[in-house]
């Protein structure tokens, strides 16, 4: 999962301080930590401690659960610094007790990267413009250029894709991925558990890729492979985190 993160936590700039010492965080120190919380609990702790309601509440509650469970070891993070983007891969969270009824909550980060705007994709700069303080990246993380920049052969994601179909994760890179492969997720569409995660994606879209996916042209059967490879996995990943 990619993610582009704000660096002002309670209105106060940590860009440099981010670079400088390998890490991100967000701010609403008077929420405890949220390791163990449900994601109902943390809704009742920014109710009590910040008096938030509405939409105010709901963002800041997405951004919460987000940033302590959503996010995984291992993802991307972008951040914006002096007219740059700076490419980082977060550890797990680590919250940590900073006074009387204060946490500081954190995740470690191994920056990799620092490019210009320009270098991305439009659709990853549309993110940077982006007002919250996170917010995940909605198209596959195959798509977004960012392998190409830190120079990876694979993705986390491309190699999940591949235990979900059960195919050597070599093969899952968007470009190598052949007619065996996209039958055999052809069939598996077919099972039950699949079904019910494409219910959530709409008819729609869901039609499309379908439509895809039947076209005497390979090269369009492929892609649509890869697009469909990756939503089930994305749709898996925010299942097992509500």
């Amino acid at each position: 999962m990619t993610i582009r993160m704000k660096t002002k936590p309670e209105n106060q700039e940590k860009g440099p301080d981010f670079l400088a010492n390998g890490y991100v965080k967000i701010g609403w120190s008077k929420v405890p930590d949220m390791t163990n919380l449900t994601k109902e609990e943390i809704r009742s702790k920014l109710e009590d401690k910040y008096g938030y309601k509405g939409r105010s509440l709901s963002t800041n509650l997405g951004t919460l659960n987000t940033f302590s469970k959503v996010m995984k070891s291992g993802d991307v993070v972008l951040i914006t610094h002096d007219d740059f983007v700076h490419i980082g891969i977060v550890g797990e969270y680590l919250p940590k007790k900073i006074g009387i009824g204060k946490w500081d909550h954190r995740r470690p980060c191994n920056w990799k990267a620092m490019v210009k705007k320009s270098d991305l994709k439009e659709k990853v700069r549309s993110l940077l413009g982006n007002m919250t303080t996170v917010t995940k990246f909605p198209s596959p993380f195959i798509t977004s250029g960012i392998p190409e920049i830190l120079g990876m052969k694979e993705s986390n994601e491309q190699m999940e894709l591949a235990e979900f179909t059960g195919t050597d994760s070599e093969h899952i890179n968007s470009e190598k991925i052949n007619e065996q492969q996209i039958q055999a997720l052809d069939t598996s569409i077919n099972s039950d558990e699949i079904l019910s995660r494409l219910e959530l994606l709409g008819t729609t879209a869901l039609g499309i890729l379908e439509e895809e996916m039947k076209s005497e042209d390979s090269e369009r059967r492929r892609k649509a492979a890869v697009d469909l490879l990756s939503i089930l996995n994305n749709t898996k990943r925010s299942n097992e985190n509500e």
